[in-house]
């Protein structure tokens, strides 16, 4: 298949990114890309300088990767930025469970006020929503009205009151009557909303009370608060390296820092070789970090990141394990819940909190590492405190210091691999099923960890080389604005799937449908991103159709239409989309099937599929 004509199909891929761009070209992405592999291991940096914000996975919840660097004493922060340490004043229900009066029914008085007698209303438990697995009071009329009543014993402690809510959608909330937060659309998880000097002088000594009105205008319903309280920040003393450049290539994202007199080179790199299945499944990137002296003097530099454990979480709420061991060639820290709860979520704005998150460095750089509460990480840097303080709680830092010693003009580079074993990655008709990796299940993450540090070298070198052929291709095809879409939509792409093998033992590449429903291996989101696989690797494409045909030929779907998608993303049981789409997705998985002929000049897949493709050839 003629690959430039090919690609003048692949900005689809990028079109998520077109809004904004044209306003604002100083913007290079949206969010920049930083560690890609899949759905659940996917962090990346919403704002232009790395350093401006904290680092996230897709959803928008914080997976902290905090980087500082210190040159002949002075510390300056490069990447993400410390998360704020915040201490409840008054729970929600992932901290501790508390009770709630509420009615469905507009109250008369003014039910807004503390002294209001609320006695006819019913009791609850938090959260209430619609969701019965998820909440504890049922809630599915258009408006309710909620009450709670909670003590304070010392108001004047507070540092910096915050509200803490999730909320799905039109809210008024008040303090003891006074009006303090007004929102209409939905939270799609905990926002921290920081109340001023005025809001905060309602909260009394004793007791206090909220009145809430939370009105339901589309989708879901949900309501979960709290008051929290913002520590004092410690960090005054580290300053913020200068950004001079950021380039995103296919497989890379590239940062360059001025750091007072040293310059930082530091690459984020995941390994999204499309033509080597093993590789795209090992689910190890690595950052390297490059420093060299800008003014032609020597000094002494040392490296520093900060891995939260929350990359391991639903929720920040969740108790995690921490511990640091080794190998033969590497020094490692490895987090995960102490619940553990395999393939027991299925939602689109959901994190990963099975499995374990790794952060591993060769043992030749002499790496120091050690574990904190996130809270206290940085400060431990700053102060030369390397011991270990926590091996169990909520948000632990995995700390890794690199020492780079005496450093001069000519460049010194270390790197330090960041992985993630999911240990099961999709239930596939109630099957579980291992990541492509370790589809044996004899293989262990610190083979994965030890292979990729063996092949460091040779893995960047075919990055690299990768970078610069599918950016010429893309350039000769549409320009430079069409190819700058066009490596921005490849790890997009490429991270919105995972790997696995059927019981069938055919290729199942799987795609979230994200920001969405969260539907698994949907179809009309397969047929828009089918260029991308159809020019760099037609068996990943045969991978999207291959759980369609098996859904249908199965007798599992027993319509002579193709299925909208297999579940909801991990769970792989069958559609859960609300209704069949059945023109589109049959003409898109036929389309799509004569593609993969063309691309591989034969027709054996349809072949194999005739029967299927005859039916629904036949429907439309």
């Amino acid at each position: 298949m003629n690959k430039i004509n090919m690609l003048k199909f692949l900005g689809v891929l990028g079109c998520t990114f077109v809004a904004g761009l044209l306003n604002a070209q100083d913007r290079k992405a949206p969010a920049y890309p930083l560690i890609t592999h899949n759905p659940n291991f996917s962090i990346w940096s919403a704002t232009d300088k790395l350093n401006e914000s904290t680092t996230q996975h897709w959803t928008g919840a914080d997976h902290s990767l905090l980087g500082l660097i210190n040159v002949d004493g002075s510390i300056y922060r490069f990447l993400g930025k410390e998360t704020p340490s915040f201490k409840t004043v008054v729970t929600t229900s992932d901290e501790k469970g508390y009770e709630v009066k509420y009615t469905e029914t507009e109250p008369q008085g003014d039910w807004k006020a503390a002294d209001y007698a609320a006695d006819s209303w019913k009791s609850g438990s938090a959260p209430i929503g619609d969701d019965a697995k998820n909440v504890k009071t049922l809630w599915k009329s258009n408006k309710i009205w909620v009450r709670r009543t909670f003590d304070v014993a010392n108001p004047a402690s507070i540092n910096e009151l915050f509200l803490k809510i999730n909320h799905d959608d039109n809210i008024d909330l008040y303090l003891n009557g006074k009006k303090i937060y007004s929102k209409e659309g939905w939270t799609n998880n905990f926002q921290y909303i920081a109340l001023s000097n005025s809001d905060k002088s309602n909260l009394k000594a004793g007791r206090n009370v909220v009145a809430i009105h939370l009105k339901n205008t589309a989708g879901g319903r949900y309501l979960d608060f709290g008051f929290v309280d913002k520590e004092k920040d410690n960090t005054a003393a580290i300053q913020v390296a200068k950004q001079k450049s950021v380039d995103i290539n296919a497989t890379q994202t590239i940062y360059n820092f001025t750091c007072g007199k040293v310059d930082l080179k530091l690459t984020f790199t995941s390994p999204l070789l499309l033509n080597d299945l093993g590789l795209i499944a090992r689910p190890v990137s690595y950052v390297t970090y490059q420093v060299q002296a800008n003014d032609s003097k020597t000094h002494q530099v040392k490296v520093y990141l900060s891995a939260s454990s929350d990359i391991a979480v639903y929720r920040p709420s969740q108790e995690v394990s921490a511990s640091k061991y080794s190998t033969a060639k590497l020094s490692i820290l490895k987090t995960g819940t102490l619940e553990q709860p395999i393939l027991k979520k299925a939602a689109d704005d959901m994190r990963i909190d099975w499995g374990y998150f790794y952060v591993a460095a060769p043992k030749t750089s002499n790496t120091i590492q050690f574990i904190t509460p996130s809270k206290d990480a940085s400060d431990a840097f700053r102060k030369g405190n390397v011991s270990s303080t926590a091996k169990q709680g909520k948000s632990l830092a995995l700390n890794t210091i690199i020492p780079f010693g005496t450093v001069g003009k000519s460049p010194v580079e270390k790197y330090l691999e960041l992985g993630y074993d999911e240990i099961y990655a999709i239930q596939y008709f109630k099957t579980n099923l291992r990541p492509w990796w370790n589809t044996s299940g004899k293989e262990t993450i610190e083979g994965q960890l030890t292979a990729a540090s063996n092949e460091y070298k040779a893995v960047i070198e075919k990055c690299e080389a990768f970078n610069k052929s599918v950016y010429a291709d893309a350039l000769k095809s549409g320009g430079k604005e069409y190819a700058d879409l066009c490596i921005l939509g490849y790890r997009q792409s490429i991270a919105a799937h995972t790997l696995v093998k059927s019981p069938e033992k055919e290729i199942l590449w799987l795609s979230k449908e994200n920001n969405s429903g969260g539907f698994i291996n949907t179809v009309d989101v397969t047929y828009p991103s089918a260029p991308l696989y159809l020019i760099y690797n037609p068996a990943l494409l045969q991978g999207m159709l291959n759980g369609i045909f098996y859904f249908s030929e199965s007798g599992k779907y027993p319509h002579p239409w193709a299925a909208h998608d297999l579940g909801t993303y991990p769970l792989a049981n069958g559609q859960t989309y609300g209704e069949p789409m059945p023109v589109e997705e049959s003409g898109n998985m036929i389309i799509l099937t004569a593609a993969i002929a063309k691309a591989q000049g034969n027709a054996e897949y349809a072949k194999r599929h005739w029967k299927t493709l005859t039916t629904w050839a036949d429907y439309l």
